[in-house]
């Protein structure tokens, strides 16, 4: 998706009316409605640089980058504003031929087979995304601050990182211009509303993990500088107090009068109080918190296809609904019903789950296979431990104990 701080600012203006022009890399050219300028407090054009590189090439640009007083008033007038847009994505194809064939060359099944079901033709429906924008700040002993976002899709719950990994940008419109379509069902919390304030609030919170694990190499290199830095200051005081301590005491070791005993004593305990202070507020000061603040978002509606399959072993049959998705060309990864997670490689349980290979548990004797879903379904012999489906356990009338084929009587 490009670099958020250009992305954010770039929607901005095209929210506002703004006319844009990129005359190179990093570089923009703005022409903000007069409104706009004056509630900004700005000029109506503006030329802005978005690195370094492309301010040198360009003295006149202003180079805009986190903290800028004008970034914050734009922050500001996107809260007064309101906080979601609703985007389009119309530029699409909605007509795949040999869908079918497609998606059994995209999607592994290494215990199953997929059967196209009959009359079954794709139908156009409605996906739709969410793109949260948080201003985040890394504080220790300084603050740092950026944009972060974050693509959820809101079927799935899952982030959307094939959308965010597009170079180009996305066909955004403002007005949707296709037929009328119907939404997509919700695969995660199915017994919520597609649009509710808890599925988005639910939403929003998993945007926060996902921006947090982008941060995560950012964070460890802070932490590693911050670590230094804390053990050189914590060098610093133990060593002060140490010595202050050690001279209270050799003036004690001499003092004759008690009234001069006593004093020091005094003094020697309120050392050693406020080193731990010092020592508690050096470890606080350092300590790295992450605060996200969220800017606004963005709704973006997209139509995809979805076919209807048969998705059958020899022991149980599920009718199951795949996803092409015209904008990336690609069959949308099924997500595992045990975990929640997308997968293009997935075993169909005993029970009906289409499950990944790391929520898969396999029967010893009969070779069933069974999801964690149905992990009640499977057992373990008692003498040997391999795991045994309901249908392979043999259960002994003396002692009660599960036991495979190999090892009947035994367990007793």
């Amino acid at each position: 998706m490009g670099d958020t701080l250009q992305d954010f600012i770039l929607a901005y203006c095209e929210e506002v009316g703004a006319l844009v022009e990129r005359p190179a890399y990093n570089l923009v050219d703005v022409l903000l409605p007069d409104e706009i300028a004056r509630r900004l407090r700005t000029d109506t054009y503006l030329r802005l640089a978005f690195s370094e590189e492309a301010a040198a090439a360009h003295p006149n640009a202003l180079h805009l980058t986190y903290g800028h007083p004008l970034l914050e008033r734009i922050e500001e007038d996107v809260r007064g504003r309101g906080q979601a847009i609703h985007w389009f994505i119309n530029d699409v194809r909605l007509a795949k031929s040999g869908l079918f064939e497609v998606i059994q060359k995209e999607i592994g099944l290494p215990n199953a087979r997929l059967r196209l079901l009959k009359n079954a033709t794709a139908r156009p429906q409605l996906h739709h995304y969410v793109q949260f924008n948080f201003k985040v700040a890394l504080i220790t002993d300084e603050k740092q601050e950026e944009l972060v976002s974050a693509i959820m899709d809101l079927h799935s719950g899952q982030p959307a990182w094939a959308l965010e990994e597009v170079r180009s940008p996305l066909p955004l419109e403002q007005e949707y211009r296709l037929r009328p379509l119907p939404d997509a069902p919700p695969l995660w919390k199915p017994d919520l509303p597609l649009l509710s304030v808890e599925r988005l609030t639910w939403l929003q919170e998993l945007a926060g993990q996902v921006v947090a694990k982008k941060l995560e190499p950012r964070i460890r290199a802070l932490q590693r500088r911050t670590a230094r830095r804390l053990e050189l200051d914590r060098a610093r005081l133990e060593a002060y107090y140490d010595d202050t301590s050690a001279e209270l005491e050799r003036r004690m070791a001499r003092a004759a009068d008690e009234d001069r005993r006593r004093s020091l004593e005094e003094k020697l305990a309120f050392t050693r109080a406020e080193r731990e202070r010092k020592l508690a507020d050096v470890e606080a000061k350092y300590r790295l918190r992450l605060v996200l603040n969220l800017i606004n978002v963005a709704f973006i509606t997209q139509p995809k296809l979805a076919l209807e399959a048969i998705v059958e072993n020899r022991y149980t049959s599920i009718t199951h609904t795949f996803v092409w998705d015209p904008l990336l060309r690609r069959v949308d990864p099924p997500l595992c019903q045990a975990c929640g997670q997308p997968r293009y490689r997935l075993h169909l349980c005993t029970n009906g789950h289409l499950a990944g290979d790391e929520c898969i548990l396999h029967c010893s004797a009969c070779k069933r296979e069974f999801c964690t879903l149905c992990q009640d379904d499977m057992g373990a012999c008692a003498v040997c431990g391999k795991l045994l489906c309901v249908h392979s356990q043999i259960r002994c009338k003396v002692c009660g104990q599960v036991t495979c084929q190999e090892h009947v009587g035994q367990c007793h």
